[in-house]
């Protein structure tokens, strides 16, 4: 059974799921504006391993974050968090804005890290970053008229990939409007880091997943010149992978772990 829990960190409360299995934990970092809600299934798909998904700060159940945090600062908060909880040996797995984070974490923390799993990596540099940034135009602050509801519900199905999957599309859909400030500032700081440099910089075992209609596949290719021995696979999912391919992400994360 996946639990529920939280702990103090020196910038509020910190919420995560967890389920006690045996080995060394995964650790699961969702993208934005998601939360830990999206690594349920992989979670319910790996019984033998303990597993725990955090909410970053600003998401999900999560207390929110004051000012202009950078990839360090949520790096650091949701290292404080694992501490806290007596987890010093973890694999680590991010999607999208948690694989920005992980990639921080590994190298500042490397000595905690055991392998990482990145999905749909940002491995674009500084002019594909303000390229793509000039062309982020989707907005959901509330408006008076409610149109931002609407918009959200475009992001959750359209953007991101529910689709038609109702359940889904409405479950990302109050993640987004409950983190529509801390979005801003998450992206903020995804902005200005350096995915390219940080991957190159890694030492663990490395596996790298993308879906090809993931806004991230057009940087994929640069994942074997900034890791030469990392293994690199296609999934499905467009940019809601470990909720639309659990079961094969699930299948390749335990494959690649065995090799460990």
């Amino acid at each position: 059974m996946i639990q529920k829990a939280y702990t103090e960190t020196s910038i509020g409360q910190c919420h995560y799921r967890f389920r006690e299995g045996e080995g060394t934990p995964i650790v699961f970092l969702h993208q934005t504006p998601s939360s830990s809600l999206m690594y349920e299934e992989i979670i319910q798909l790996m019984p033998q391993n303990t597993c725990i998904a955090i909410d970053t700060p600003g998401f999900g159940m999560s207390d929110d974050i004051s000012g202009n945090p950078d990839v360090e600062d949520y790096g650091q908060s949701i290292v404080e968090a694992l501490i806290n909880i007596k987890i010093s040996d973890f694999h680590l797995l991010g999607h999208h804005s948690g694989a920005s984070i992980a990639l921080h974490m590994e190298n500042e923390f490397n000595h905690f890290v055991s392998s990482l799993t990145l999905i749909g990596a940002f491995l674009a540099t500084k002019e594909e970053k303000d390229l793509m940034k000039n062309q982020t135009g989707l907005d959901w602050s509330p408006k008076e008229d409610g149109t931002h509801l609407l918009n959200a519900w475009k992001l959750a199905g359209d953007i991101l990939g529910a689709g038609e999957n109702l359940d889904l599309r409405q479950r990302e859909t109050l993640d987004a409007i409950r983190a529509e400030a801390s979005a801003k500032q998450m992206h903020h700081a995804v902005w200005g880091f350096d995915e390219i440099e940080a991957l190159k910089k890694t030492k663990t075992p490395c596996l790298i997943l993308c879906s090809e209609d993931d806004v991230m596949y057009p940087f994929l290719n640069k994942a074997k010149a900034c890791r030469s021995d990392a293994i690199v696979e296609i999934i499905q999912g467009k940019n809601l992978e470990p909720d639309l391919d659990a079961k094969n992400i699930s299948n390749l994360l335990m494959e690649f772990l065995k090799k460990i």
